[in-house]
Formats: structure tokens, C-alpha cells, sequence
């Protein structure tokens, strides 16, 4: 059964996210997984002569049970209010103990995983995409999208969705994806590429048109295409986003050295600041 990974750390943010997973799955046909990974050490001493695992080691592992549940609790309520024309998801909560991309690994290999929601700890999605060492170590293990999701933000109908592209090859699979999703949720998209000065404009031209033209393949009346002049591509791509007001912003995850060289500009990063809308993160294989 197609299923969305929810990972939790209990955080307001996490909660957020694994809050518009229910929501998507509802449209989905989907199922959610809502998983808390930790990493503890039972201690071993010693008592009488004979060794004994430390106390506080279980009541760790008690406490996340409990947390787990309290919010499998809210997850519920909010899939019982689902619309009786979408199917009400199955909920399960599951915690795992050690390496994170181990414990990963083996979810996406018992699961039929369709994407997984985050939350992001501090500042926009955008900023911990580049900055957010958990989120890079995901993506970096993970041929699942990402959806991360930033502190308060709330979709509740996604209409219009921005796809960021360099008319790569590798942007194709992940465009296709999204476009998946479109006809499902009826959504608009937008793929945009910031037009920096190239030495061949004549190669560049063909490369678009070659990409639109494998795109119109996929057979979506709901896409179009803009050039968007600048050269600061972070700060361009926010002006647009701040004009346009889309619920979704995508990238596919091969871009980061691409946009991160304009992100880390001082200017950039400042006019990324209060651009917090959900990023969606593709993976170059999908």
C-alpha cells in the first residue's frame, strides 16, 4: 500500500508536517508512517557483583512510546475529518533506535514509500535545505522525495506549485513525479529557470526546447514555462515565488551546488529570509 514516512521529533515543526501528510495521503489513496528515530546506549554497571542495564535506558524508550501515541492520538483526529470523498488513511507510529540511515534504508525497503514529510527545525525550508545537516543526510540516502515543511506554515489546498529547473536531464523523472501528483490534486505548475548570461545562447535555446518538448510527452495541459531574468538566481527565484504566491516551491536535489553558490551571497540569504513555503526535495533517481 502506497505510504507517506512522517518523521517526528515530536517538535512543533515535525508535528506540522506529519500533519499535512495525513491531509496529502487523504487525496493520495495513502497510508502514513510516522517514525521517530533515537539513538540511546543502555548502560551497563555493575550491582552486587552482576551487571544491570540502567534504569534511565527504559524509561527513554517508554517516554517516545508515549509521545508516539499522543501524537498518533492528533494524527487520528485529523484523518477522521477527512472529506468521506477521499479515503481516510491507516495510521502507524514506529520508533527505531540507532543509525538513522540504516534505520531508513530498511523503512523504504519494507514500504512502499511514496514521498516523506518533514518538518524544518529553525528559519525557512529554503535555508534548511542548504544549512540542515538531518535533512541533507535524507536526501543524500533516500531516492524519496522530500517535502519539508517550515514552522506555521499551513497548506491546505496545494493550487500552484513552482518547479525550479537548469533544463538538466536529470530534472525530467522528478517533473514527471510532480506531474503525477497534479493529476491528482489539480494543481498548476510553473517550471521557471533563472536566464543567466551563457556563453552559447544557441545551445541553451535547444536545451529548453528539447526539455519542453519531453515534457509535453507526459500529456499536462495545467504547465507552463518562464524565463526568469537575473543573475542572483536564490534572490530571483524568491522575488518570483514572493509575486506569484505558490503553496509549493520544488528543486530536484542535484541543483544544490547550483543554487547554493548564489545562496551563501549575504544578499541572497537575506532576501531568502522570509520566503517560507514548503520545498519540495527531489533526488536526481526517483
Amino acid at each position: 500500500m502506497k505510504t507517506i514516512l512522517a518523521l517526528t521529533d515530536f517538535s512543533d515543526n515535525s508535528s506540522n508536517a506529519a500533519n499535512l501528510a495525513v491531509l496529502l495521503a487523504g487525496k493520495l489513496h495513502a497510508n502514513v508512517l510516522l517514525y521517530h528515530n533515537y539513538e540511546t546506549i543502555a548502560v551497563a554497571s555493575t550491582f552486587s557483583g552482576g551487571p544491570y542495564v540502567d534504569e534511565e535506558f527504559f524509561l527513554a524508550t517508554a517516554e517516545i512510546k508515549k509521545k508516539l501515541d499522543h501524537q498518533l492520538n492528533t494524527l487520528q483526529y485529523i484523518a477522521d475529518g477527512i472529506d468521506k470523498t477521499e479515503r481516510k488513511p491507516t495510521l502507524k507510529g514506529l520508533s527505531g533506535d540507532g543509525n538513522l540511515k540504516d534505520n531508513l534504508k530498511q523503512i523504504l525497503d519494507e514500504n512502499q514509500i511514496v514521498f516523506i514529510t518533514m518538518g524544518a527545525p529553525s528559519g525557512t525550508s529554503i535555508e534548511h535545505l542548504f544549512f540542515g545537516s538531518e535533512t541533507n543526510k535524507i536526501i543524500q540516502h533516500t531516492q524519496r522525495p522530500v517535502l519539508v515543511v517550515p514552522a506555521s506554515t499551513s497548506v491546505t489546498d496545494i493550487k500552484k506549485v513552482v518547479f525550479a529547473t537548469t533544463f538538466d536531464e536529470a530534472d525530467i523523472a522528478p517533473l514527471h513525479f510532480l506531474i503525477g501528483l497534479g493529476k491528482i490534486f489539480k494543481f498548476s505548475i510553473e517550471v521557471v529557470h533563472v536566464n543567466q548570461p551563457v556563453k552559447d545562447k544557441k545551445q541553451q535555446i535547444e536545451k529548453e526546447g528539447a526539455f519542453q518538448k519531453h515534457i509535453a510527452k507526459f500529456g499536462y495541459d495545467d504547465i507552463s514555462f518562464k524565463d526568469l531574468g537575473g543573475r542572483e538566481v536564490a534572490d530571483r527565484l524568491h522575488r518570483h515565488c514572493a509575486e506569484e504566491k505558490p503553496d509549493l516551491l520544488a528543486v530536484v536535489h542535484h541543483q544544490h551546488s547550483f543554487f547554493r553558490r548564489y545562496f551563501e551571497h549575504s544578499t541572497t540569504k537575506e532576501a531568502l529570509s522570509d520566503l517560507k513555503l514548503p520545498l519540495f526535495i527531489f533526488p536526481t533517481i526517483i
